[in-house]
């Protein structure tokens, strides 16, 4: 904003009778925004970034003004960029007191747990957070049966009816179906939908460990142990899903590693009766995936209520995948008079609409996931940067940036713009798959802060240490700004 206005002031300045002398002086500013552009112009066309595609645009904050732009109309894959779209529209949407609610009740003496779509049941990170034990929800269903006198139970009904049956999105890459980040989608997640996987070299024999333990999926064991410097294995899926075989050679021990399950729900729906046997309370029928119809004998025990803004940190600052695909999908509720049934199909619609009407061009985006995982995502910088800027003149952005990785201090962003003078004021979403790197957000300058969009296709690690190059430079010359405006107002109020 301060450069807007300074321009504005040598504009002013020039309609009046002041010496040569203070025209030399005002001129810097312009002469600043030249070499800024022209600098960061020379850079993109350096010799190593010949075949990387870049959208960039820089704007300011306050007033919206443009500072460099590069190809920032340009649709490119944006990777976890997309990210910022999904919570934005969420946050806008749904509502900052949104939250997901997942009950649990009797009926019939069948044990009924009715999803919500909600992506942190069991999450470990947010458990952490909030000071509570690993499978904590497990337990306190099992102790509150225990307290109502309840030694038995029929069935456990699994209600994961508000999102669709589609939990795989056709687009995602079928190599990586087994990676924490590709994870399926329900309507009734736990756990980040996968479990952890060890292999430890005891005594010349390898051991496999999962946590949490359980008797869901069955492993087949065909790694060596090896006095080499090995420690790795790879896990395959066969053709029934709950079947893994895990590969490898291991010296001590590798993992544990984040393993996708299939079918969460009834992943979730084992681990509780495991439980509840365990707590002894005796399971009789079958763990049933199914829509429950209420009755007069519903009787709620618990709802677990998870709020948006939990939802919106891991999405943001950790980049996780299936917390974002469950916004999307319940964004695809509002498709939906009874407010169930989400799905991709329906959310992309949501989400369209909702950048529509913000009056972006429709020719700039295309919304395939709500992750980024798909290769058919598409965004520009320019809808990026628009929506950023959108959204910090809102009531709701003090929140929304503080749900972003953090430079130097939290997040994705943690390793990164650790200098003293930088940490903790570069504010943004990165992106990261194949190909693709990306940086959105924004940076807080002494001249006033800059919201800024960088998207690289047919992109190296090269690309990704040049934007944060892009980045330190931007800072820095908008810090200097402030000291030459401060130096020209003093030489203006001088008798």
């Amino acid at each position: 904003m301060l450069f807007s206005l300074t321009f504005l002031f040598i504009n002013f300045l020039r309609a009046t009778n002041l010496p040569p002398n203070f025209f030399k002086e005002t001129s810097f500013l312009e002469e600043a925004h030249r070499q800024f552009r022209s600098k960061v112009q020379t850079l993109l066309t350096h010799q190593r970034f010949r075949r990387t595609h870049f959208s960039i645009s820089l704007r300011w904050a306050g007033t919206g003004e443009i500072i460099f732009e590069h190809r920032a109309h340009e649709p490119m894959i944006p990777a976890s960029n997309m990210k910022l779209i999904t919570s934005s529209a969420a946050i806008s949407l749904l509502g900052l007191d949104f939250e997901y609610r997942t009950r649990v009740g009797l009926s019939a003496n069948s044990l009924i747990i009715i999803g919500s779509g909600d992506p942190l049941l069991g999450d470990r990170e947010t458990d952490k957070r909030y000071g509570r034990q690993p499978h904590w929800l497990l337990e306190d269903i099992a102790c509150r049966l225990l307290i109502k006198g309840i030694n038995s139970i029929q069935h456990i009904i699994l209600d994961t009816t508000v999102f669709d049956n589609e939990r795989v999105h056709p687009t995602w890459p079928q190599n990586v179906l087994l990676q924490k980040y590709a994870c399926e989608v329900s309507g009734l997640n736990y756990n980040g939908n996968c479990i952890d996987l060890s292999v430890i070299n005891r005594q010349g024999k390898t051991i496999l460990l999962l946590e949490p333990k359980t008797s869901y999926l069955r492993l087949i064991n065909e790694t060596i142990a090896t006095s080499a410097q090995e420690n790795w294995f790879s896990v395959s899926r066969g053709p029934s899903p709950q079947v893994l075989t895990i590969t490898g050679k291991v010296r001590s021990q590798a993992g544990p590693y984040a393993v996708s399950v299939a079918n969460p729900a009834k992943f979730f729906g084992t681990l509780l009766k495991e439980h509840l046997i365990k707590k002894g309370i005796k399971v009789e029928g079958e763990i049933k995936e199914e829509a429950f119809v209420f009755g007069d004998d519903f009787d709620l025990l618990a709802e677990y209520r998870t709020p948006l803004v939990d939802v919106l940190r891991r999405v943001n600052k950790d980049s996780l995948g299936l917390a974002a695909e469950a916004l999307i999908k319940t964004l695809g509720t509002f498709e939906q008079p009874e407010r169930k049934g989400g799905s991709w199909e329906k959310g992309q619609k949501v989400i369209s609409r909702f950048l529509l009407d913000l009056g972006l061009p429709e020719s700039e985006f295309f919304i395939a996931d709500g992750s980024g995982l798909s290769r058919e995502n598409r965004l520009s910088g320019y809808v990026i940067s628009s929506l950023l800027l959108w959204l910090y003149r809102q009531p709701c952005w003090p929140i929304f940036e503080s749900t972003l990785a953090v430079g130097g201090v939290d997040g994705t962003l943690e390793s990164v713009f650790r200098e003293q003078h930088l940490r903790g004021r570069v504010v943004a979403k990165t992106g990261y798959i194949n190909g693709v790197r990306a940086l959105s957000g924004i940076v807080h300058t002494k001249s006033g802060d800059i919201i800024f969009s960088f998207l690289a296709n047919n992109a190296s690690n090269s690309a990704r240490i040049f934007i944060n190059t892009l980045v330190k430079e931007m800072t820095s010359w908008a810090d200097n700004l402030i000291t030459t405006t401060s130096t020209l107002t003093r030489t203006f109020r001088r008798p």
